[in-house]
C-alpha cells in the first residue's frame, strides 16, 4: 500500500487487536510459484492488454502456496479499478475502509478465497507493516519495481501499465518486500513465454502441493 497509508498504520499499530493464529504453521524450503494466465470471469483476456493498451496487475498468493495471478483490464482508470476489472476481489479494514486493501482473493486461487484469512488478520485495525498487501508499479519500459507512494484509489493508470500486490513486510521506503518476478515476466506479451518460477521461503499453513512434480530434466527457472 502506499506512503499515504503507511502513516494510518503508523497511528493503527498501537490500537490492533491481536489474533490468535490457530492453524498450524510450518517453515518451508524453496517453493515454485506458478504464474497464471487464465483470465478470470469478467476480466478482459491478458493478451489483450499490449505494452500500448491496457494495464495488468499481479497478484502473488505464494505466502499461501499459490500462484502468481495476473489480469487485465484494457480501459483501466485506478490500480484499484484495475484489481477487480481483472477479476480479482478485495477487503478493505474496518478502520480505514475499502481504499486499504487488507485482503485479496481470485478465483484462480483457493476456490476464491480471500487472503489474508480471518485466523491470520481480523482487518479491524490497520494491519502491521510486517504483514501486508504492499504495492508495486510499473510504467512502460521500467523494468523494476517501484514501491507505490500512492493508494490504488489514488493511482491513476497509463496505458502499459503494470501493478503488482505482495504480501509480507516492506517499510515506506520500500527497501525490501519487492515482488520476486520482475515488471516484464508480468507484462500481457509474457503469455507467449514460459510462465516464469519464482523461488522464496514462506511460512504458510500445513498443507499438501496443489501442483503436480516438476518433470525431471526441466530447468529450474
Amino acid at each position: 500500500m502506499g506512503t499515504e497509508q503507511q502513516a494510518g498504520r503508523r497511528a493503527g499499530a498501537g490500537r490492533r487487536l491481536l489474533s490468535l493464529v490457530t492453524a498450524s504453521l510450518v517453515t518451508l524450503g524453496a517453493g515454485v510459484v506458478f504464474l497464471t494466465t487464465a483470465p478470470p470471469a469478467g476480466a478482459d483476456p491478458i493478451k489483450k492488454c499490449t505494452r500500448t493498451k491496457g494495464a495488468v496487475v499481479a497478484v502473488d498468493f505464494g505466502r499461501w502456496g499459490g500462484p502468481v495471478v495476473r489480469g487485465c483490464d484494457t480501459t483501466p482508470t485506478t490500480g484499484y479499478e484495475l484489481l477487480h476489472t481483472a477479476g480479482f476481489t478485495t477487503q478493505g479494514t474496518g478502520h480505514d475502509g475499502p481504499a486499504f486493501i487488507c485482503r485479496i482473493g481470485n478465483r484462480s486461487f483457493g476456490k476464491g478465497r480471500q487472503y489474508p484469512t480471518p485466523a491470520e488478520e481480523d482487518c479491524v485495525l490497520t494491519p502491521q507493516a510486517t504483514a501486508y498487501w504492499s504495492y508495486w508499479i510499473a510504467s512502460p519500459g521500467q523494468r523494476k519495481w517501484t514501491y507505490s507512494p500512492l493508494g490504488a484509489m489514488s493511482r491513476a493508470l497509463r496505458p502499459g501499465d503494470v501493478d503488482a500486490w505482495v504480501f509480507g513486510a516492506t517499510d515506506i521506503g520500500g527497501t525490501k518486500g519487492r515482488p520476486s518476478f520482475t515488471p516484464d515476466e508480468v507484462r500481457a506479451e509474457a503469455a507467449t513465454r514460459r510462465p516464469p518460477v519464482t523461488r522464496r521461503r514462506r511460512t504458510c499453513p500445513r498443507a499438501r502441493s496443489i501442483y503436480p512434480p516438476r518433470p525431471a530434466g526441466s530447468p529450474s527457472g
